[in-house]
């Protein structure tokens, strides 16, 4: 909540510009003026990592929204229908797999382009095999359940059991999903601004500061370890949700809350 509302109420905590140079204050150490101190253009890091707050969480939120969607869709096509859609799905997913998460989020953010709308995308199609097997999971046990079946010979159009009953029942294990994979979203913006595919500067973004931070790590190190820091605690943060999430949703653990 600390990250969310500097985040959000970034304008009324600090008067800085986040992208104004002012070479005259460059790599000033923390003072009162300049609490975390300023990098090499002359710019207030406290600000830059607020600001970076926005872009991080918000490239986070929206690629496991999108991987949530695309996942819930294709997973469900799979497990209900069967036959040649469940081969080519479950087949696309195995040879996504098959190549390390971070080499295809690279060539993806490589091939879509840089800019927050890349970034997003690469993260997202990093992120959806996931959601796709869990949705195949569920889907594929609910589908077995007898009011499904009862369902079916009623001929109830496929459409309306999937939004009336299937979405409903598959709702807390993605939701669970989505917050694990949130933290992996904040860890994979930041690789890719810190290789340079992300998020480009000026716009501020932590991965990106600790790249340019870390030529200076020796002389002024709360360029990198500031952002560093912001990122762990992010990551942990919502881990530690999610896993709260988990035991609140599974019906299998709440006897033992």
């Amino acid at each position: 909540m600390v990250f969310i509302l500097s985040a959000v109420f970034a304008p009324l905590i600090t008067r800085y510009d986040p992208n104004e140079n002012d070479i005259m204050a460059s790599m000033e150490t923390p003072s009162r003026a300049h609490l975390l101190g300023t990098d090499v253009l002359g710019r207030d890091v406290l600000t830059r990592l607020i600001y970076g707050a926005r872009v991080s969480l918000v490239a986070s939120i929206l690629s496991c929204l999108l991987a949530g969607a695309m996942g819930m869709l294709l997973g469900f096509m799979a497990a209900y229908y069967g036959g040649v859609a469940e081969k080519i799905i479950m087949r696309y997913v195995d040879v996504q797999l098959a190549i390390p998460p971070l080499i295809f989020t690279i060539i993806i953010g490589l091939l879509v382009g840089r800019g927050l709308g890349g970034l997003v995308f690469a993260i997202a199609f990093g992120l959806l095999p996931g959601f796709i097997r869990m949705m195949y999971g569920v889907v594929l046990s609910l589908k077995q359940s007898d009011y499904i079946l009862a369902l079916k010979l009623a001929n109830i159009k496929n459409w309306k059991i999937f939004y009336r009953h299937l979405l409903p029942n598959s709702f807390p294990p993605m939701i669970v999903m989505f917050a694990m994979n949130l933290g992996a979203g904040i860890m994979t913006e930041s690789t890719l601004s810190f290789l340079g595919i992300g998020i480009q500067s000026p716009t501020a973004s932590w991965g990106n500061m600790v790249s340019e931070g870390y030529k200076y790590i020796f002389t002024s190190s709360l360029l990198t370890f500031m952002p560093g820091i912001c990122i762990t605690l992010v990551v942990v943060a919502v881990n530690i949700i999610s896993d709260g999430l988990r035991d609140a949703l599974d019906p299998r653990l709440r006897g033992k809350l």
